[in-house]
């Protein structure tokens, strides 16, 4: 199944394709976007002063080259935060499977807040 990008993953890919200057057709290849898709996201980088318009085509600002930057930054401490989310949840099943195994060898069947 595919999953839908967020907004910033669009501006990101908007701006990638702007590094050198580019036009919209080029953008909207690049960044993989509609036409509707790529007018609503271009009028918000500009907004943004992400870009701007040279010529026929956009350009990235240093503005934009900051965004870049601190969002691959954001990435990559998410892919982290992602892998170790999934160990954890993996400790927590093992040791969940560790409190089963002890709950069936007392017979214990009741519940931790105390109401058993």
């Amino acid at each position: 199944m595919v999953k839908n990008r967020d907004r910033l993953s669009i501006v990101a890919a908007i701006l990638e394709a702007s590094r050198s200057g580019s036009i919209k057709t080029r953008i909207m290849f690049a960044a993989n976007l509609s036409y509707s898709l790529l007018k609503k996201y271009l009028d918000v980088v500009l907004g943004a002063g992400f870009v701007r318009v040279e010529g026929s085509g956009y350009l990235l600002t240093e503005r934009g080259r900051e965004f870049l930057r601190q969002y691959k930054d954001f990435l990559e401490r998410d892919v982290e935060a992602q892998k170790l989310l999934g160990a954890l949840g993996c400790e927590h099943a093992r040791l969940e499977l560790m409190c089963g195994a002890l709950d069936s060898s007392i017979g214990y069947v009741g519940s931790i807040s105390g109401s058993e």
